[in-house]
């Protein structure tokens, strides 16, 4: 009952929790077709397919990845998302989602990659700066030791990408500062300016742009 409130206050988050579970249950029902027209993958991306860099973080590799990736949504999302409203979340989910696009473009051009691990350390990121814009010590939250964790991973275990975890939490942190500045991260005001909104919306665009940019440079 908790987790359904939490959702329906999170509207943003409950949205992307339900296309990401669909997506699986896609890719279990037509196997390797879903994953052929949406992986992230530099020589196609320069070839014109633009949706790559969004489809990628809705298609997962198993059961424990969309799990673990699920269940980090679900626990974060809400959070982020009544602290600072549902269009600045959506900002910092999708400026790391194309953050980790950007990296993987530009750094892992020919590795094909899929999964929302980039976009939801984004937002672990970005929920440890908003606790260090309180006044919270960076290295004692725990959204912060997620974040570490989690870009150690692909270190150890083979098959993770370490530069898609990477470009998501590094332009995860910098949107949360970006979007928060002049605005204190508070239940009680989920608001921004349209100011704000604007320029964290042109942010994540140019992030788009710019790996699209990568891929094409790299393809050449």
């Amino acid at each position: 009952m908790f987790g359904i409130t939490q959702l329906e206050r999170s509207p943003v988050t409950a949205v992307l929790v339900l296309i990401i579970g669909l997506c699986f249950l896609g890719q279990q029902a037509v196997p390797g077709t879903l994953e052929q027209l949406g992986v992230l993958y530099g020589p196609n991306v320069a070839g014109g397919e633009w949706w790559r860099l969004l489809s990628w973080g809705f298609l997962h590799g198993g059961w424990m990845h969309v799990g673990f990736n699920g269940f980090l949504l679900f626990a974060l999302g809400p959070q982020l998302e009544r602290a600072f409203g549902s269009a600045r979340f959506a900002i910092l989910y999708f400026g790391s989602l194309f953050g980790g696009a950007l990296a993987v473009m530009a750094f892992d051009w020919s590795q094909p990659t899929l999964g929302a691990s980039g976009a939801v350390l984004g937002i672990a990121a970005a929920l440890a700066i908003a606790l260090w814009l309180r006044g919270a010590d960076l290295r004692e939250t725990p959204a912060f030791g997620l974040v570490l964790m989690n870009l150690a991973l692909p270190l150890v275990l083979p098959g993770i990408s370490f530069w898609g975890h990477l470009g998501g939490a590094l332009a995860g942190a910098a949107l949360a500062y970006l979007v928060t500045r002049g605005a204190r991260p508070s239940p009680a005001l989920p608001t921004a300016p349209a100011s704000v909104l604007s320029f964290g919306a042109g942010a994540v665009l140019a992030l788009a742009a710019l790996s699209v940019l990568a891929a094409q440079m790299l393809a050449r």
